[in-house]
C-alpha cells in the first residue's frame, strides 16, 4: 500500500494577520505576489572609479549593489558600502533602462549616513515611470517569520530568495556603528546590498545590508537593516542631508549585573562639560534602568531608542545611583544645535546676566539664574521667573526665545513674565542696558 503524505503548510502574512492553514497553491502564489509587487522596484547599481576629470573615459569598475525606489520624483535608497567604492554610477532599473544619477551635493550623486550605512541617490523621475515601494512596521517582525529578497547578486539582475527571520535587534555584529539588524537565513551574496527585504504582504520590512561568511559567499546568516531605521534616516538625508541625532553628553558601558554575565547594565563612564547630561545633573557612575519606561539591558537597546526618538522630545531616563532610583527629564536636541543654544544662551547672560532654562515637564521657558550686578537684576526679573513673550512675540521653546533674540539684534525691548499668579511686562532702553554694562 503507498504512503500518503499530507502535508500542512502555515503561513504567516506580514505583521498583522493571522496565522492559518492554507493551500500549497496560496502558500506559493504568496511568494510570487509580494515578489512582483516589488520588481519593479528594483534597481541594479554598478560602481566606477573615474581616474580623473579630464580624461572621463578612464574608467574602473569598482562594484556593484542594489537600490531600492523611495519616491517617484526619483530618490532610491542603498547602502553606503555600496556607493563609496566609486565617483561615478551607473543606474539600471528593473525593465533594462539604463539612466545616471543626478548630482545631490559638493559634486556627489548621494548623502550618506555612515552610521547606520545607508545612503540615498536620485534620478531624474520625471523621465521615468517608477514604481516606490511600500514600507511596513519592522517593529512587528517576529522570529519565524518568512521573508524574501529581492536583488542582484554578484551583478546578475533581479534574482529573488526566500527564508525566515532568525532574529531581531541584532547588535554587536561590527558592520555598522548603529546596529539593530534583522538577521535572516535567506541567501543573500555580493550585489543584494540595497535591496529589499520585504514580508509576505509585499511589504518591505528590511534593506538587505551584509552577511557574515568566511569566504565571502552565502553560509547561512544575512543582515537587513528595519524598515522604520531606513525611513526615519531617508527623510532626514532628503531634506537635511544628513541624519539628525540627539545628543546626549556622556560616555557609557555594558556592566555585568550577575556572575554568569547574562544579566547587564548600562553605566555612565564620564560626563561631558556643558552637555545635556551635564545640564540634568548626571554623573559618573550612575547606571541607566529604563529610557521612557523601556528596560535598558544593553548598550545597543540604548543606542536604539535614543536615535528612533526625534530631535526635540522630551523623554524620562530612570537611573540608579547609590541604590536608589531617580528619574531626570531630558530634551533630545542635535549636537550642533545644543551647541549652538549654549552659545545664545551665553551672550544673553554677557549682556543682560540672565540665564535661561526649559522645563522638561511642562515646556515653559523660565530663568534659572539672575545675575545681581547686571541690568536683569536691575530691571527686577527674578530666578523661577516664567517668560511669556520677547519683543511682543509669544514665546513657547526655548529656541523661539533665542531666535526671537537673536532677530531682534541680541537686544531686548520689552520682556512679559509669570511670577506666581501674577503678569508682569517689563520694559527696557537701551540707555538702561549701557548704564549696567
Amino acid at each position: 500500500m503507498r504512503n500518503i503524505i499530507i502535508i500542512t503548510i502555515v503561513s504567516f502574512f506580514g505583521g498583522t494577520s493571522n496565522f492559518g492553514t492554507t493551500s500549497f497553491e496560496d502558500f506559493n502564489k504568496a511568494f510570487i505576489d509580494a515578489a512582483s509587487k516589488n520588481s519593479k522596484s528594483v534597481v541594479n547599481i554598478i560602481t566606477y572609479k573615474i581616474e580623473s576629470e579630464k580624461k572621463p573615459h578612464l574608467t574602473a569598475k569598482t562594484g556593484y549593489g542594489s537600490g531600492t525606489i523611495l519616491t517617484k520624483s526619483g530618490y532610491i535608497i542603498t547602502n553606503y558600502h555600496v556607493v563609496k567604492k566609486g565617483n561615478y554610477y551607473q543606474i539600471i532599473l528593473a525593465d533594462g533602462t539604463e539612466t545616471e544619477p543626478l548630482k545631490l551635493h559638493n559634486e556627489k550623486y548621494y548623502f550618506a549616513d555612515e552610521k547606520t550605512d545607508l545612503a540615498v541617490m536620485k534620478i531624474n523621475g520625471e523621465m521615468f515611470n517608477l514604481h516606490p515601494a511600500q514600507f511596513g512596521d519592522s517593529d512587528t517582525l517576529v522570529p519565524g517569520q518568512w521573508v524574501i529578497a529581492i536583488g542582484n547578486p554578484y551583478g546578475l539582475r533581479q534574482s529573488i530568495t526566500a527564508g525566515i527571520i532568525s532574529a531581531t535587534g541584532r547588535s554587536d555584529v561590527g558592520f555598522a556603528d548603529i546596529e539593530d539588524f534583522i538577521q535572516t537565513d535567506v541567501p543573500i551574496n555580493p550585489g543584494n546590498s540595497g535591496g529589499p527585504l520585504i514580508d509576505l504582504s509585499g511589504k518591505v520590512i528590511g534593506i538587505n545590508t551584509a552577511i557574515r561568511t568566511g569566504s565571502g559567499g552565502y553560509q547561512g546568516i544575512s543582515f537587513a537593516i528595519p524598515s522604520n531605521i531606513v525611513i526615519r534616516s531617508c527623510q532626514d538625508l532628503i531634506r537635511h542631508g544628513r541624519v539628525k541625532r540627539g545628543w546626549l553628553g556622556f560616555l557609557v558601558r555594558e556592566k555585568r549585573r550577575d556572575l554568569t554575565g547574562e544579566k547587564k547594565t548600562v553605566e555612565i563612564v564620564s560626563v561631558i562639560k556643558g552637555s545635556p547630561a551635564h545640564a540634568a545633573g548626571l554623573e559618573a557612575g550612575d547606571q541607566i534602568r529604563e529610557v521612557d519606561g523601556k528596560e535598558i539591558s544593553s548598550l545597543g537597546s540604548l543606542i536604539k531608542i535614543i536615535n528612533n526618538t526625534p530631535i526635540g522630545t522630551t523623554f524620562k531616563l530612570t537611573i540608579a545611583r547609590e541604590g536608589h532610583l531617580m528619574d531626570v527629564l531630558m530634551k533630545l536636541r542635535e549636537k550642533t544645535m545644543y551647541k549652538k543654544i549654549r552659545n545664545q544662551i551665553n551672550e544673553l547672560y554677557d549682556r543682560y546676566g540672565i540665564e535661561l532654562d526649559e522645563n522638561a515637564l511642562t515646556g515653559e521657558i523660565f530663568f534659572s539664574y539672575v545675575s545681581p550686578l547686571q541690568a536683569g537684576y536691575y530691571k527686577g526679573l527674578k530666578k523661577g521667573d516664567v517668560v511669556l513673550s520677547l519683543n511682543g512675540k509669544k514665546i513657547n521653546s526655548l529656541e523661539g526665545f533665542l531666535n526671537t533674540f537673536e532677530m531682534s539684534g541680541r537686544i531686548i525691548n520689552k520682556i512679559n513674565i509669570l511670577r506666581g499668579n501674577t503678569r508682569f511686562e517689563v520694559e527696557f532702553t537701551r540707555r538702561s542696558e549701557q548704564e549696567m554694562q
